[in-house]
């Protein structure tokens, strides 16, 4: 009877640990695939940051910037592919995951200045850049700051502040149920007091409420709730909301000259509005600049469609080498 009991007893964990397994990491992701992956926290411009360095180290070199509210872990469904022909470097930018949440430092050229650092740590002197969402935001930054470092800038999922179409952008979100928590992040104090202690109700709102195929459960994304859960962490990702306006001066002055002829591609989820992102940078002067359109997704390209988002950067790596 008892040897029973311990059985059942034993089940009963199993199944319970089925029930609530957490977010897959892209550590965890990469392990399985067999890939070599290292880990480390590095002090870099002023904080501490978390980075892993994936795949073969004499493979060109790729920077993956994450969103919000993600971490670096947003690319775990698509390093198992790009990992086997490509060096992967994925931080968790300032404020996010296991990197150091400063009371300062969202602009983004700040948070772009943190990834020349680490690249600098890493010993790594041109990569190939692609940011999704506020990590958009962060490579273009990178991009037009140190256009000597680059190989190519990818881009999706975001608008970018200061380039063609900013005023209308503002005027049309500041109505638009979609776009209105542009202006209510924005308002940090006020965020941190409405989330404090809500951020998994918080994630899977704001996650949920940007899907077109999947709908995220609690399961999906603990490591971007536990991430938010942090000191300091829903502060830092409202910071980064707050900086846009700065963010869009910057962009304003910057010299966007230097990368005319430097490979660019601009991923969009298939909308009415066609691809934002290709006529800002063409009209920032990006002339070999090529587009993709994703179908089965509404903003979150790796996490919601990585069938189709690893052909369209891996075509694109391919043709930037």
């Amino acid at each position: 009877m008892r040897a029973f009991i311990a059985l059942l007893a034993s089940g009963l964990v199993a199944l319970a640990a089925q029930a609530h397994a957490e977010q897959a990491s892209i550590e965890a992701v990469a392990r399985a695939a067999g890939l070599r992956i290292d880990t480390g926290t590095v002090p870099v411009n002023g904080v501490a940051l978390y980075y892993r360095d994936i795949g073969p180290p004499s493979a060109p070199p790729v920077v993956l910037l994450h969103g919000f509210p993600e971490t670096g872990d947003a690319f775990a469904p698509v390093v198992a592919t790009l990992g086997k022909s490509y060096r992967l470097i994925v931080p968790d930018l300032r404020g996010a995951g296991a990197s150091q949440a400063p009371a300062a430092g969202y602009d983004k050229r700040i948070v772009a200045a943190d990834v020349r650092a680490l690249l600098d740590r890493l010993g790594i002197a041109r990569v190939h850049v692609i940011g999704h969402d506020l990590g958009a935001r962060v490579a273009v930054a990178f991009a037009v700051q140190y256009p000597d470092r680059l190989l190519s800038l990818g881009v999706a999922e975001a608008f970018l502040e200061g380039l063609a179409g900013t005023a209308e952008f503002k005027r049309f979100a500041a109505t638009n149920p979609r776009l209105q928590h542009f202006a209510r992040f924005a308002q940090v104090d006020d965020s941190v007091f409405e989330y404090w202690g809500r951020e998994e109700e918080l994630v899977l709102w704001f996650m949920n409420s940007r899907s077109k195929t999947r709908k995220f459960v609690p399961d999906d994304v603990t490591r971007y709730v536990a991430s938010l859960k942090r000191d300091g962490a829903l502060r830092a990702a409202f910071l980064g909301y707050e900086a846009f306006d700065r963010d869009a001066a910057f962009l304003e002055k910057a010299d966007f000259s230097t990368l005319a002829h430097v490979p660019a591609l601009a991923v969009v989820c298939q909308s009415p509005a066609g691809n934002g992102l290709q006529r800002q940078l063409g009209s920032a002067g990006l002339r070999n600049l090529k587009a993709a359109t994703l179908e089965r997704c509404t903003h979150w390209i790796t996490e919601e469609n990585p069938d189709e988002t690893v052909p369209a950067i891996a075509d694109f790596l391919e043709g930037a080498r």
